[in-house]
């Protein structure tokens, strides 16, 4: 995590944490990764990234280390790392169950999608403008 706070602008065009765009790099790996419908929503606080099929599966360590994603290019990474280390909340589920990464279990997680392959929901970091 410290490679990754130390080094936010790599990882992002502007050179730092854009949420925003954090669900479209989401979104790609999940299309990338045979999904057909992808959809990204707001509520404010949290964006969530729902899918058809379960884009991570067996990939779990995608929430907790720098993990590779060869079907996008030789350099690249699944990006969930990087809403763990710059967001101030995250949680995932798939139809067999929900989880809490990162966040204070009193912040209600956005609703999900029963019929979801997976979601990946994550809350803006503290401090940063609100998402229109």
């Amino acid at each position: 995590m410290d490679y990754l706070l130390k080094n936010e602008s790599r990882f992002f065009r502007l050179g730092s944490y854009d949420p925003i765009e954090l669900a479209g790099m989401i979104a790609t790996e999940a299309l990338t990764l045979g999904s057909a419908r992808v959809i990204i929503q707001s509520d404010g606080e949290w964006l969530t990234v729902t899918a058809d099929q379960d884009w991570l599966h067996n990939r779990e360590q995608a929430f907790s280390t720098i993990t590779p994603f060869p079907q996008a290019g030789v350099n690249s990474m699944l990006v969930e790392i990087l809403a763990v280390a710059f967001s101030a909340g995250v949680a995932t589920a798939t139809r067999e169950e929900a989880k809490l990464i990162k966040g204070d279990r009193t912040v209600p997680a956005p609703g999900v999608d029963p019929n979801a392959g997976r979601t990946v929901s994550f809350m803006r970091r503290r401090g940063s403008p609100p998402l229109h």
